[in-house]
């Protein structure tokens, strides 16, 4: 090969046939680009790309010695189709991919390879020094790709397939400092991000000292976390991106457990004097640290609470903890967590999985009621993905509990593309557990219908007046919800249809193969893209209930909480006179959303100003005015805007 310089690119592409739907700065890449830069010098020329569009018009302008992927299941199937179309039109192009969504195992590997035959490697783990490695050995080879593969060189922490033999190289020691790679950010790679539309995103550790067998960092490889010593790079770092993030108001940390490091104190302060310089970033989303509680929320109260302090329960089931290799903190330490976050006005939530191994439908509703009745703001609730470079995806762990699963396109993850001068389609699927040994299919519908009740009574805290009740007359919260619950289709027909249809969505966007759901979505992507199809259930049905059934919700939560007060000997006229009142009280605040017309105004026989003060947990009868009192409810600009 000539002196020329390597020219390089390095895609972690989103799709965008529906909207924008990994609306981030591809850190990844960005700091596999820059440590290469650092290393190789002028050598070579790199270029980042986010967006189809974008790489599309490259490539056609001009072919890249190397061409990298970020492999992640929301963009797999998009990044190969622009890789085989690469190789076809240049097939001198040298494509790489990198990433978690590969697996652990030799066989997750090798059928990984069967499916995607055109990559010329794969870098597995850490990316940066195995990237230049590749480089370097591909340089000496003068890219010839053939010849090197032909001499069966192993490339350290590459993989690739040769005449049907499996190649791996030596797994590199990882990076023992952060500080090695320089930031993307302050040298210019990421300039080209900051467009009003994604997200910025910044590292100070890797790793996580836990083992979920459900998580990618569970894995020993990562078990040691790698900091960034030098944290006047985290202040210049932010002070960069502030400069440029335009309207964009978050800032997202990908450290697996910030908060819980005594160094997470100092970035604190480094956070806080970014937000009083800009009055950015108004929103930070991090993983909070799993342990050391008291530190996460020091670390939350010193950011202004614009941290969502988490407790990373996703089961509270003493068993399903011991298969998945996970220990949480105390029920008491998580109403410790949920009090002392209300406080510092921080959110807190948990995140809880369904079906993860030894789940039940027992297991899964206490896990519920051991979050809601904590006092946590809300709750995060997924199903258990299969995800690839976990312990919980290798064919050992999902013979020894029985899983059975299923597969779905992923919401968003689907369009029309195009590259040189040929159109297609392109859908991201992914393959969830519906069912298993202790869990059965009919119990895992049971447990999403109970995600909806808590998702969007709970979650939405739209009828918060009721929760203050419960509270003032210690009845759990989440007994409360769990009496609508078993009622729920017994509250009219609107909401009776609305679990029904959840329940059939859940059952309709599933499919026994990758290759039924593939087949489908590209032949229905018109629906997809129109959102007649591949929407988030979940979310689909709360928006139904917020937006259109809340009068609906209001009547059967407002007769649920009449009975309980029968139940409990408080239900005399004055309490009946205060419900009456709250509902209505609640229906003027909340309701009718999207109606920006006049004020409106009413007349309550109670103080619900100063009850609001008390969130609510009052007893009625200390709280009845002398004399009615008018209210006046309106909506401020700022308000319809969100």
């Amino acid at each position: 090969m000539d002196k020329q310089r390597i020219v390089m690119y390095f895609a972690d592409l989103t799709h965008t046939g529906q909207l924008i739907a990994t609306n981030i700065h591809p850190l990844a890449i960005g700091l596999v680009a820059a440590y290469a830069k650092k290393v190789l010098g002028d050598t070579v020329e790199v270029e980042l790309f986010r967006y189809p569009e974008e790489l599309r018009a490259a490539l056609e302008r001009r072919p890249p010695h190397i061409l990298g992927f970020s492999n992640y299941s929301w963009n797999c199937n998009l990044a190969y189709e622009f890789a085989k179309r690469t190789k076809r039109q240049h097939p001198k192009t040298v494509v790489v991919f990198g990433g978690p969504n590969y697996g652990l195992s030799r066989q997750e590997q090798e059928r990984f390879w069967h499916r995607y035959p055109l990559l010329d490697f794969y870098v597995v783990k850490e990316g940066e020094m195995s990237l230049v490695g590749l480089t370097e050995a591909l340089v000496q080879y003068e890219f010839d790709v053939a010849a090197l593969k032909g001499d069966g060189m192993a490339v350290p922490n590459c993989h690739y397939v040769q005449e049907g033999r499996f190649v791996s190289g030596p797994l590199l020691n990882r990076i023992k400092s952060l500080d090695e790679i320089p930031s993307p950010y302050l040298t210019g790679l990421m300039d080209k991000f900051f467009d009003n539309v994604l997200i910025p995103m910044t590292h100070t550790t890797r790793g996580c000292p836990f083992t979920c067998t459900f998580c990618t960092e569970g894995v020993s490889y990562f078990n040691k976390v790698v900091r960034r010593d030098n944290l006047d790079i985290l202040a210049l770092e932010l002070d960069y991106i502030a400069q440029r993030v335009g309207t964009v108001q978050d800032l997202i940390i990908t450290d697996a457990n910030f908060g819980m490091f005594k160094e997470d104190i100092e970035k604190a302060r480094i956070i806080a004097k970014v937000q009083s310089r800009y009055g950015w970033p108004r929103h930070i989303h991090v993983s909070g640290g799993k342990n050391q509680k008291e530190r996460v929320l020091e670390v939350a109260s010193l950011i202004n609470g614009n941290m969502q302090v988490a407790a990373s329960l996703q089961s509270t089931d003493k068993q399903v903890l011991v298969n998945i290799k996970r220990s949480n903190i105390s029920v008491d330490q998580l109403n410790q967590v949920a009090t002392a976050g209300n406080k510092i006005d921080a959110n807190t939530y948990a995140e809880i999985i369904l079906g993860l191994p030894g789940d039940s439908l027992k297991a899964h509703t206490q896990s519920l009621r051991d979050a809601v009745n904590a006092g946590l703001s809300f709750l995060r609730l997924y199903q258990l993905i299969m995800l690839y470079d976990t312990e919980l995806n290798t064919p050992e762990t999902r013979e020894a509990f029985g899983l059975q699963t299923r597969f779905r396109v992923m919401p968003r993850c689907f369009g029309q593309y195009g590259l040189f001068d040929e159109v297609f389609p392109c859908v991201e699927t992914e393959e969830i557990c519906v069912a298993q040994r202790s869990l059965s299919a009919e119990d895992y519908l049971s447990c999403r219908e109970l995600d909806l009740t808590v998702e969007i009574i709970h979650n939405v805290h739209l009828f918060r007046e009721l929760f203050g009740l419960c509270k003032r007359f210690g009845f759990p919260w989440f007994d409360f919800l769990l009496q609508f619950h078993e009622r729920r289709r017994g509250h009219g027909a609107t909401l009776k249809q609305l679990y029904d249809k959840f329940r059939e969505n859940n059952v309709r966007a599933l499919w026994e193969s990758e290759e039924e759901a593939q087949s489908f979505a590209q032949t229905h992507l018109e629906e997809y893209i129109s959102n007649e199809l591949g929407v988030n259930e979940l979310f689909t049905a709360k928006a139904v209930a917020f937006f259109l059934l809340q009068d609906d919700l209001r009547s059967a939560l407002f007769n649920e909480a009449r009975r309980l007060m029968r139940e409990l000997g408080r239900l005399d006229p004055v309490m009946s006179l205060y419900l009456d009142e709250l509902k209505e009280f609640s229906r003027l605040r909340k309701g009718d959303i999207l109606n920006t017309e006049s004020d409106l105004e009413r007349e309550f026989n109670f103080d619900f100003r100063v009850a609001m003060e008390q969130d609510f947990c009052v007893d009625p009868h200390d709280y009845v005015l002398e004399k009615p009192t008018v209210y006046r409810f309106s909506r401020n600009p700022e308000q319809q805007a969100m």
